[in-house]
């Protein structure tokens, strides 16, 4: 092989050394482009939109996206109890097993963010003895990497975010720490706009959506399943015999069992339900997605657990309990939300009628109930 044979080898492999170091740059600069993309487009749906729960989703969306963890959640300080509680998850499935939980400060890797106010990362959350297993164990998940951040709003923590596991089965590392740093400012800053909203749109005493607003959601989604299909349900509750509670115990004993209530039908509805107070004593939830049947099990699982309620009134245990009337699209095809509302007023007229403590469906007979509640 002639000498110039070898220069042109070296040159070539020269070469092909620099396109791959190029390509590499480019990869990392198109990838780096598709970041900046994706924050982008999580502070777009920030500016444009007051819904603090499809605001969160938004953005625990584009975290999977960005840096490629299979779960992520956001846990909120619950002013009552004073505990970190999971407000939003990736999967709306785990918020049916993990909405119970309750975290201390301190407590796992979240209670240690909020106690601290420092970012963690874990690389192997088994060997972590600050680990806390208690929603693997709700939900049946094994967590094997960890990034927790503060969410911090006029200097104050006001939650703690999580990614859980990377997709390749790799740990995070601090470059994914850095970006997730960087969504949690926004996701703070969502969050404490929303807030504020809320309050607007929230009833002072029960925390439940206020009529008006209600009415708005029930509206446009109506109009939704009517145009595309689907399902869409409302039921109506109202406390039995409400009006001797307040006269026997008190209107302050009167208000904690409307606060009592309203937390139970909080509880037990998912992030796409609207629950609201409808007046007095009075609740609606608009069931997004949901037929009839189901509808029927939401409801009648209300009414149990607010039969088994125990609220203690100067050293006694007071029981209470609920009416509830159901209705559905398409079952009962209600023209409009007016028509949608009287259904299912006409139902818990029914159910208080036939004894009170009761749920009932709306049928073609009731057509012609005349409201004496």
């Amino acid at each position: 092989m002639g000498k110039s044979d070898k220069t042109s080898k070296k040159i070539i492999k020269s070469y092909k050394k620099e396109i791959s170091l190029l390509e590499n740059q480019l990869t990392e600069k198109e990838e780096t482009i598709s970041k900046l993309k994706m924050l982008i487009d999580v502070n777009s749906v920030i500016t444009s939109s007051l819904d603090k729960k499809r605001v969160l989703r938004t953005i625990l969306d584009q975290t999977k996206k960005l840096i490629g963890c299979l779960k992520s959640s956001i846990l909120l300080v619950d002013k009552e109890t004073n505990q970190l509680i999971f407000e939003v998850l990736t999967n709306e499935e785990d918020e049916k097993f993990l909405s119970d939980i309750r975290l201390n400060i301190g407590e796992g890797i979240a209670g240690m963010v909020w106690e601290h106010g420092q970012p963690i990362l874990v690389e192997d959350a088994q060997k972590d003895a600050r680990f806390s297993e208690k929603a693997d164990k709700k939900s049946d998940f094994i967590t094997t990497s960890i990034i927790a951040v503060p969410l911090i709003a006029n200097g104050k923590i006001i939650g703690v975010m999580e990614a859980i596991n990377k997709v390749d089965g790799s740990f995070f590392h601090h470059l994914d720490l850095e970006l997730f740093q960087n969504i949690s400012v926004q996701a703070a800053v969502a969050i404490q706009n929303a807030s504020l909203y809320d309050m607007a749109i929230s009833d002072g005493k029960t925390q439940l959506f206020i009529h008006r607003y209600f009415q708005v959601r029930l509206d446009e989604e109506l109009k939704r399943v009517v145009r595309y299909g689907g399902f869409l349900s409302l039921v109506m509750f109202d406390l039995d015999h409400f009006k001797s509670i307040n006269d026997t115990y008190g209107h302050q004993f009167g208000d904690e069992v409307l606060i009592k209530v309203a937390n139970v039908i909080k509880k037990n509805c998912r992030t796409s339900d609207v629950p609201s107070r409808f007046g007095g004593e009075e609740f609606a939830i608009m069931l997004t997605e949901t037929n009839k049947e189901g509808a029927k099990i939401f409801g009648e699982k209300i009414r149990k657990v607010i039969e088994e309620l125990e609220i203690e009134y100067n050293g006694k245990k007071i029981k209470v309990t609920i009416s509830g009337g159901i209705t559905s699209f398409p079952d009962d095809n209600p023209k409009d939300i007016q028509e949608f509302i009287e259904m299912a007023d006409k139902s818990l007229y029914v159910s208080k009628k036939e004894g009170r403590n009761k749920i009932t469906g709306y049928s073609p007979e009731m057509a012609n109930e005349e409201l004496e509640k």
